[in-house]
């Protein structure tokens, strides 16, 4: 049996006696947490400890809006269980309903006070408790749709949450030094206790009224879903993650809302996994650019969890060599060149002979190309780097997605880009280039696969000592993470392909049933904070 995800780590969860925070106390404790569950509503929070049992849960009266509850609420965790190695601030009210011309500004105090200024006190006080402890904890805030996006919510409600976004970023800056992770949970509306009680309807108004506007189809957001992400963010998964806006909004935040479209679906409650189960049981997984590297980790741990695994690459002698690492029994080797969409369609067409369905594509063949200023650009490497890293991926995309629509799969599409997806001179201009479009196909092919219910997203990783980047920097490995490590946010950690690897995982997994169109960055922080300026 795998080892619970969370085992003998102890969390504090405020705003969890209903809704999300509740979902996550149950999650965390299946996983071998010990849970603080911190909340103002007493009789509500008595009954969760209840069901998830005294051993591993214990309640705390904690009022976030005032500092010295949310102080003694820290300490108590630390007295009973000795340590602290997660908070996840998720206490919130939705504030005031109406026009701002109207606005309650008492309401709005309010909000503003609960929302924004109790997760900092969270946040202040955690942070100190681990930083004294010398834990590598995470930190977790619920944000929001509203987050990102106005109109998505009542005014003093969305700029609460958009300020939560600020000070996860803003705090990611500052704790990385001490290796605490500090990153955001992004649902979009879900049936919980508030969200009825501000609207005054049952949950099944809220949930159909969601799902009207919902880019992915089949599919009803429940707190369980919110609550798997948080675990991810919680466990050593996402030992690399800090800084990172999470949205499990089924793609609403980086999707047009003015294009719809009619297509009646059976809905589907979230799935109920045990910690034995494999994350990845019976699934059939294609993974390109597979026999070294990215890819090659994630072949390990997609099998690892249960998938059978087609590995594709160029590089057959390496690729075999993987095989006969794993197993014949769970993984087989087919030659791809991505570049070349016949061979593209005709492994689609091998994985669905031999296994009989495809539910997970990986596209991670990429090349860096050329390295030249772009004064000297060489146009023949710039069509070569854009041949493999958009076009290949395009064509993956293409026949693994008409392979899940034909078979009614609801799918996972997961494409590799980069930092330099997001940022100029994070790398050489056509590699710059290619990731970036590729971030743009990922949401085009979200928008228009979210009617079959299939879940495009990226990862999105800072530089990793791979054959492929040693290579062509001739760089020794140890020289590549000495780079990397000197320009890094997060200290005490060296990124490695294992870490990519296992956000590949939750995002192939159920655990992302409602996460679609993300960018999951993996980059300890580094595209969310600013690196002119650096802390005395």
């Amino acid at each position: 049996m795998a080892k619970p995800r969370l085992e003998g780590k102890v969390a504090i969860i405020t705003g969890a006696a209903s809704g999300i925070g509740e979902a996550a106390a149950k999650l965390f404790a299946e996983n071998g947490a010990f849970v603080v569950i911190a909340d103002i509503q007493d009789e509500l929070g008595h009954q969760v400890v209840a069901s998830i049992g005294p051993e591993k849960s214990s309640y705390f009266h904690c009022n976030v809006r005032d500092e010295r509850q949310v102080e003694e609420t820290v300490a108590y965790a630390i007295q009973k269980y000795g340590t602290l190695d997660i908070m996840f601030s998720n206490a919130a009210i939705t504030g005031p309903i109406g026009s701002i011309l109207e606005m309650d500004m008492d309401g709005f105090d309010d909000t503003i006070a609960t929302n924004f200024r109790g997760p900092a006190s969270t946040i202040k006080h955690a942070a100190r408790a681990m930083v004294e402890k010398q834990v590598r904890g995470s930190i977790i805030c619920t944000g929001s749709v509203s987050s990102t996006l106005g109109g998505s919510g009542p005014p003093a409600y969305t700029a609460s949450k958009h300020a939560v976004l600020g000070l996860v970023r803003s705090a990611a800056d500052d704790l990385g030094q001490y290796g605490i992770r500090v990153n955001c949970v992004s649902p979009f509306a879900v049936a919980t206790r508030m969200s009825t009680g501000m609207y005054n309807v049952d949950a099944s108004i809220v949930e159909a009224s969601a799902s009207s506007f919902s880019q992915l189809k089949g599919i009803i957001l429940k707190p369980r879903h919110v609550a798997e992400a948080a675990l991810f963010l919680a466990s050593d998964e996402s030992a690399y993650v800090t800084g990172h806006n999470l949205a499990v909004d089924g793609g609403v935040s980086v999707l047009s809302t003015t294009r719809s479209k009619s297509l009646i679906v059976r809905f589907e409650p979230p799935i109920k996994r045990t910690m034995s189960r494999p994350r990845l049981e019976g699934k059939v997984a294609l993974v390109t650019g597979a026999a070294s590297g990215i890819g090659e980790e994630a072949v390990r741990l997609f099998a690892e969890n249960g998938a059978f695994v087609v590995v594709a690459d160029v590089q057959d002698e390496l690729g075999h060599q993987v095989i006969s690492s794993i197993g014949s029994e769970k993984v087989s080797y087919r030659h791809c060149d991505v570049r070349d969409e016949k061979q593209v369609e005709e492994t689609v067409a091998y994985t669905l002979d031999k296994y009989g369905s495809l539910d997970v594509l990986f596209s991670n063949a990429g090349i860096i190309g050329p390295l030249t200023g772009i004064l000297e650009l060489d146009l023949q490497g710039f069509d070569n780097t854009m041949a493999t890293n958009v076009r290949g991926v395009a064509a993956t995309i293409k026949h693994a997605a008409r392979a899940m629509v034909a078979r009614s799969i609801r799918g996972s599409i997961i494409c590799t880009t980069s930092v330099a997806a997001a940022l100029g001179g994070a790398g050489p201009h056509a590699y710059t280039t290619s990731k970036h479009a590729l971030i743009g196909l990922v949401r085009a092919a979200c928008s228009e696969l979210g009617a079959y219910g299939i879940r495009v997203n990226c990862v999105s990783p800072f530089g990793t000592a791979t054959p492929l980047s040693c290579r062509a920097y001739n760089l020794e490995p140890s020289e590549v993470e000495a780079n990397i490590l000197a320009l890094s946010n997060l200290k005490g950690i060296v990124l490695k392909a294992r870490h990519i690897a296992e956000a590949a995982v939750f995002l192939a997994s159920d655990e992302s049933a409602y996460i679609s169109g993300h960018n999951l960055a993996i980059d300890g922080g580094f595209t969310v904070v600013n690196h002119s300026f650096s802390a005395s």
